[in-house]
């Protein structure tokens, strides 16, 4: 099992972030300049995958998850990831894909 993929709306950096794709099953590798968000994708697919550090969020901390960039104010955000179930580690009938998704606000 790995991701195939990750989709991010209004969370923390990324605005309108397109789906990112694709994941290799073996090896991938984030890199960038300071400030391009790295950190931000890591935190995005913690949260999908309530990490500890997501369980129970005051609501300030929540806000802070939405996007603060120029424009509108966000009102919520979504994270999602999909993972290739190819292998069946989640036994689902006709399913090679399972899909995870979060919303906040």
């Amino acid at each position: 099992m790995h991701i195939k993929s990750i989709t991010l709306s209004n969370f923390r950096s990324f605005k309108q972030q397109p789906e990112i794709h694709p994941f290799s099953s073996e090896m991938n590798c984030v890199v960038g300049r300071n400030g391009a968000g790295k950190s931000n994708l890591f935190d995005a697919v913690q949260f999908v995958l309530c990490c500890p550090k997501f369980w129970s969020l005051r609501p300030e901390e929540r806000q802070s998850l939405l996007h603060e960039g120029s424009g509108s104010a966000a009102v919520n955000a979504f994270v999602e990831i999909v993972f290739d179930n190819s292998d069946n580690r989640f036994s689902l009938e006709n399913s090679d894909e399972v899909v995870l998704r979060r919303t906040i606000g």
